[in-house]
């Protein structure tokens, strides 16, 4: 059930981007990318209100707006920097995979500036 902890993943990206709890504003339900999954191991597609395929690019629209909402966030020095690459690996994407190895790269991404944050924060405490 690795396509559970994706799916899962994918969610608190985009809670974490927005601080924002489950729920379809900002795309932050495991379902959308829970289907993307169902519909790509499954030989009969599970038809849901939305086709398949607009369901995939709803689901890259979240995350690119993530990304794009963490790339201006001031609070990362340099985020341009930083999160400009995984946007252009995310126009490339045409695999629910690919969409997971962006979500988790962020994620990755998020955790080593906010540790570098806090290692700043305490290092200006002690002095």
């Amino acid at each position: 059930m690795n396509y559970y902890r994706k799916s899962r993943n994918y969610e608190l990206f985009i809670r974490k981007v927005y601080n924002c709890d489950k729920g379809k504003k900002y795309g932050a339900d495991e379902a959308l990318f829970m289907g993307l999954y169902l519909n790509e191991i499954q030989t009969e597609k599970v038809w849901y209100r939305i086709p398949p395929e607009r369901q995939f690019f709803k689901v890259k629209m979240y995350i690119e707006k993530a990304l794009i909402t963490l790339r201006k966030r001031k609070k990362y020095v340099g985020s341009h920097d930083h999160f400009m690459p995984l946007l252009l690996r995310l126009q490339n994407a045409i695999s629910v995979n690919d969409l997971a190895m962006i979500v988790s790269a962020s994620i990755v991404k998020m955790i080593e500036l906010d540790n570098k944050l806090r290692g700043v924060v305490s290092e200006v405490q002690r002095k």
